[in-house]
Formats: C-alpha cells, sequence, structure tokens
C-alpha cells in the first residue's frame, strides 16, 4: 500500500433554503438587538421611597435643569443630592474658583433652586479610566460616614449611559435592590430618531459595547 497525502472523506453540509434560513434569522436577530438596545440602555427604573439622589455631575446645564425639576417635584421624597464625578478634565489648573465637575455642579443646581444645603458633594475621582467605579467607590464611603450607607437611591445619569453607570454602582454597594435609575433625555439628538443622527448612532454603539465588557468583567479593577 503506498503512501497518500490525501484521503477522501465524506461530510455533511446544510441545504441552501437552511442556509438561507439560518442567515435570515442571524440577520433579524442583529436587526432586533440593534433596534432595542437604545432603549434598554437609556433605562429609567427608580426605587420606591429613594430619599437620595446621586447625581454625575459632568452633564450639561441643559441636563442639570431637569435634575433640578426631578429634585424640586412636589412629588418626590428626596431630601438630599449628593454630586459625583472626576476632577475637571480642562482648565482644572487655571480655574481658581472650581476645581471638580461637581463644584461647578452644585453651584449650577444652586442657581436653578436646588437648596444649597441639600446639596452634598463626594470627593472628585481622579483617574482618567473607571472614572464610575471611582465615584461610586468615595460615594460608598461618604454615605457610609453620614450614616447613610443602607439607604436607597436613585440615580441620575445622560441616557444611553445610564445601564453601564447602573451595573457599576451596584457593583460597588452590593445592594442591588436599593438602587435606582433615571436616564435623561440626550442633549444632541432626538431619541425616538437616535438611528438617523450621527451622535445617537455612535453613542449607543459606543454604550453597547462598554455595557456588554462591563456585564462580563471588572473594568480592570
Amino acid at each position: 500500500m503506498g503512501f497518500k497525502f490525501f484521503k477522501k472523506r465524506t461530510i455533511w453540509l446544510p441545504t441552501w433554503p437552511v442556509i438561507l434560513v439560518s442567515i435570515l434569522i442571524i440577520v433579524t436577530s442583529i436587526l432586533f438587538i440593534l433596534f432595542s438596545s437604545h432603549n434598554f440602555l437609556a433605562v429609567t427604573n427608580k426605587v420606591p421611597n429613594a430619599k437620595i439622589l446621586v447625581v454625575e455631575s459632568w452633564m450639561t446645564d441643559n441636563s442639570m435643569e431637569q435634575v433640578a425639576e426631578i429634585f424640586n417635584a412636589e412629588d418626590n421624597n428626596y431630601e438630599s443630592l449628593w454630586l459625583i464625578g472626576p476632577r475637571l478634565e480642562r482648565g482644572y489648573y487655571i480655574s481658581e474658583k472650581y476645581k471638580t465637575y461637581s463644584q461647578m455642579g452644585a453651584a449650577t443646581l444652586t442657581a436653578l433652586g436646588v437648596p444649597q444645603e441639600k446639596i452634598h458633594l463626594a470627593p472628585a475621582s481622579k483617574p482618567l479610566r473607571h472614572r464610575t467605579f471611582s465615584a461610586a467607590v468615595n460615594l460608598k464611603n461618604e454615605l457610609k460616614q453620614s450614616g447613610l450607607s443602607s439607604e436607597p437611591f436613585d440615580l441620575v445619569t445622560l441616557n444611553v449611559h445610564a445601564r453601564r453607570s447602573w451595573i457599576t454602582v451596584k457593583k460597588v454597594f452590593e445592594k442591588k435592590d436599593q438602587i435606582g435609575i433615571i436616564a435623561l433625555p440626550p442633549v444632541a439628538y432626538d431619541a425616538e430618531k437616535w438611528m438617523q443622527s450621527s451622535a445617537g448612532v455612535k453613542s449607543t454603539i459606543f454604550e453597547s459595547i462598554a455595557c456588554l465588557y462591563e456585564l462580563l468583567t471588572d473594568s480592570g479593577r
């Protein structure tokens, strides 16, 4: 029997109808995920009777106006507002009055009618990466020192960033049922027509990937 380089084998392959149906299922699934991802990311799920409102302070004035409306609404139970966030990314060394987004946010909210005595600032996070995690750790320490570590709270952030921030903060506090989330409407585009805006598409795709990364990993922590 001579030496052979190749051997004939029989393999089973799907038929063309099966291949077409499989492609259709995959494409349909991708489109469904794509079209529903924005609403999934921009989640709002408040905790009943939460008395603390936690706000990511890097948001714009338009968003802060909505924060003030939420806190000052007659039908809410909030007794205090806590600002979290990093120090200024630009202008830190030349700004004499404000060194952090939380300081700037506090001044803005006070000007918008939120009582100054109800506004509290968690220490600013310094890292350029994993800022939400660092801010959540600082907030947890501050609430513990204030005797509020067991109190439920609602977290306010911007639009599609909400799901990822919610996941991160719940990891830090380890009390999933006591942390709510409020997603504010986007500033740069219409949420109902997000696929017609480059800003909407970019932010949704980016946050989808980042959210999946946060779910599967500890973000380098």
